[in-house]
């Protein structure tokens, strides 16, 4: 599907005056304020328009995305020994010669992260799915393989306070080698679907919150963490020593869950043609196309 609305559509009087509305809730909203916020912003931004244009469907949508919400008491999980020593030298050796593409994401990457990306490599792509059954176990659900990513901080890493997109909903953090600890904290559970986006966002007043319960973790080489990243605040301090930590990032979604996780999909899988000139301008994963 294209990224921007077809001018067939806004022809149509009764889509033009649903677009106008959605592209009016888009911008009532505005930005969240974290990284990867786009998912819960356009969460927000549809609990706004359809409470304007269908406020009877309002208690479905809301409803049909707690699938994609934490387990009662759910609290994330440090795993040992998640693999023999044959391939954790393996996985030592190929991030060891990995090499960065040039482009401009991985100057983001740099920028933002101080660390180094490369996506799905191969042999990480086929461990990521022989994982799959052993964090299906732990999280007592059936779950598809998304993304994953070798992610090298170097001296200047960090890695600010965020919730992630819900194609991360289950994040299994591996520590491949470090030269020192460098903790994660991670909070309970957040009810983002039944729950108020916050008006602003201060990060420290949200680590500062006794209610999230933040835990430290202080993972060492070979073992992993396995958290709900879309629904638990995470974040790691910036590294004040130097050195490195390099991390291998496997991220998982419940099975059955693509057209929640997709937004542009929203309004044929809930039979709600209102919200469809709402997700015309949610093809993109990362910004809304305003005709």
């Amino acid at each position: 599907m294209s990224t921007r609305v077809p001018q067939t559509r806004l022809r149509d009087p009764a889509y033009f005056v649903l677009h106008l509305q959605a592209a009016a809730a888009i911008r009532e909203v505005g930005q969240l304020g974290w990284y990867d916020s786009h998912f819960l912003r356009r969460v927000e931004v549809a609990r706004r328009y359809l409470a304007k244009v269908r406020p009877e469907r309002l208690p479905d949508f809301v409803a049909g995305l707690a699938s994609l919400g934490a387990a009662p008491g759910w609290r994330e999980i440090l795993v040992d020994d998640v693999f023999d020593d044959a391939t954790r030298e393996e996985i030592i050796a190929i991030s060891r010669a990995a090499r960065p593409d040039a482009h401009a994401q991985q100057a983001r990457e740099n920028a933002d992260f101080g660390r180094d990306v490369m996506w799905r490599i191969p042999r990480f792509v086929e461990l990521q799915e022989e994982l799959r059954p052993r964090v299906e176990a732990l999280t007592g659900q059936r779950l598809v393989s998304s993304y994953n990513f070798l992610s090298r901080y170097g001296a200047s890493g960090k890695c600010d306070l965020h919730m992630d997109d819900p194609r991360a909903m289950y994040t299994f953090d591996y520590c491949i080698e470090q030269d020192a600890v460098w903790p994660i904290h991670v909070s309970r559970p957040v009810d983002w679907a039944g729950g108020e986006m916050p008006a602003s966002f201060d990060p420290e007043t949200v680590i500062a919150d006794a209610a999230l319960d933040f835990a430290e973790h202080l993972m060492q080489p070979g073992q992993a963490l396995l958290f709900q990243g879309s629904s638990q605040w995470h974040y790691r301090r910036p590294k004040v020593a130097g050195g490195f930590c390099h991390l291998l990032f496997f991220h998982y979604y419940p099975a059955d869950a693509e057209d929640l996780v997709l937004p542009h999909r929203w309004g044929a899988h809930f039979g709600i043609p209102e919200l469809e000139p709402l997700c015309d301008l949610f093809t993109h994963p990362g910004e809304d196309a305003l005709a």
